[in-house]
């Protein structure tokens, strides 16, 4: 019997039982079933400003300083030159979503963001969601750059070294709005701590500048030796700003631009020594030229390696139950506009992701035949019996089924592979 729960369908709170909209692909170099259990297209009209505050839907609200920050549902983000998110589906309210602003005064390094907690984000789940990322167009550049992004989970214990961010839990990636924060401008998180590129998290590990804290917007990878490849200048190419076509915005960075982040999470994952598992794995997709990359995977099998450089403090999280949508201001600068440093967010989705398997396809390639045989005759296939034998010649010939929708619902069908961006090696700043 399918356990009943509430969920938040295009902005309309309704009870019942689980969603099944499943439909079948490849995902990970696996075949999976993918059920989408939760929508939600933000367009229930209501401001939120005190910390602590929930919303119609069940968002909870949380910021650092008090009267510095708010979240705004049913957010008419028309109002800022803001094109349709690319994943709205037919019939959502035209240019409606969630809109995040912070530090409104001098002196606060500040944060808000809005959590949703439902016990049904568990198990092997997929997190998609639209997000634009403004920044304020100063010519002083003061004030520009802010970080936005997508969590998970929550901490396991307090990390006293970052106090002043209090919707910074579990795993999560933030990116920067105008690649004004050198190493820092896309960051993976973990327990709060600023994960390293050394940690091996990251798909690329080193740019040829030594251990960075995170990847810089003019970033190029051309080495595999060093990971994946990436150009980071290609995948986010500069342009004029429609609000204010004075202004260009940088390349490599993903202000002013619908992008897609996905979060794929496996409680049971982990390549580590450590004892704790879970993993989960960050995408960026720019929804302008269907381009993505991987920016790395969070492990909590990872232990921080207190000899590359880097103390960063990390443990492992709790990846299950929550998700959390954040802006974060790190500096103590106040925007010039502070309707223009707005982040929007739009069309999130939930999935439960099922990995579908063929009996005696022992080495997973979707297809039972020879490779599969001489799995089993290694010893290296999960029944080295004589019984193991027979599930394999009494599937010979098996396949999986080709990528199929069932029940289509736009919204809840976007699945977002990791693609390894061409490098092309272009001249670059050192730090």
């Amino acid at each position: 019997m399918l356990q009943a729960f509430v969920i938040a369908h295009r902005g309309v709170v309704r009870a019942g039982l689980t969603a099944v909209v499943a439909h079948f692909a490849l995902f990970a170099g696996s075949v999976v079933a993918q059920t989408t259990i939760y929508t939600d297209a933000f367009e229930n009209e209501e401001t939120l400003l005190v910390s602590g505050a929930t919303s119609s839907t069940g968002w909870v609200f949380d910021l650092d300083e008090a009267n510095q920050s708010d979240a705004r549902f049913g957010f008419d983000y028309s109002s800022l030159s803001i094109p349709e998110a690319p994943r709205s589906a037919p019939g959502d309210a035209a240019q409606r979503g969630v809109a995040l602003r912070t530090n409104v005064a001098a002196g606060n390094i500040d944060s808000a963001g809005i959590s949703l907690a439902n016990p049904a984000f568990s198990g092997r789940y997929l997190v998609e969601v639209d997000m634009w990322l403004n920044w304020s167009l100063d010519e002083s550049q003061v004030g520009t750059t802010e970080h936005a992004g997508l969590f998970v989970g929550n901490d396991t214990v307090d990390n006293p070294a970052s106090p002043d961010f209090p919707v910074q839990r579990g795993a999560g990636a933030i990116f920067s709005s105008d690649g004004d924060c050198s190493n820092c401008d896309f960051i993976l998180l973990k327990n709060e701590a600023e994960l390293d590129t050394f940690s091996g998290q990251y798909t690329v590990t080193d740019f040829g500048f030594g251990n960075q804290d995170g990847y810089d917007n003019t970033d190029i990878n051309a080495d595999p030796m060093n990971g994946d490849l990436l150009d980071l200048p290609a995948l986010f190419p500069s342009f004029s700003i429609p609000l204010n076509p004075s202004f260009t915005q940088p390349a490599g960075a993903v202000g002013f631009q619908w992008i897609t982040l996905t979060a794929d999470v496996d409680p049971n994952g982990g390549t580590g020594p450590g004892p704790v598992k879970g993993t989960t794995t960050f995408t960026v997709k720019n929804a302008a030229s269907g381009e993505s990359f991987t920016l790395g995977t969070v492990d909590n099998s990872i232990l921080d390696d207190p000899d590359d450089g880097q103390d960063t403090g990390e443990s492992p999280v709790d990846m299950e139950g929550q998700v959390s949508l954040v802006l974060i201001d790190f500096f103590t600068s106040v925007a010039r506009d502070i309707n223009e440093a707005t982040v929007v967010f739009d069309n999130l989705v939930v999935s439960q992701i099922e990995e579908i398997g063929l009996d005696g396809d022992y080495n997973d390639d979707g297809k039972v035949d020879a490779a599969d045989y001489t799995v089993w005759r290694d010893g290296n296939s999960p029944d080295n019996t004589p019984a193991g034998y027979d599930l394999w010649a009494n599937n010979y010939g098996a396949t999986t089924p080709p990528p199929a929708v069932a029940a289509p619902e736009p919204a809840g069908l976007a699945i977002v592979v990791g693609a390894l961006a061409a490098g092309w090696i272009t001249p670059r700043r050192r730090r």
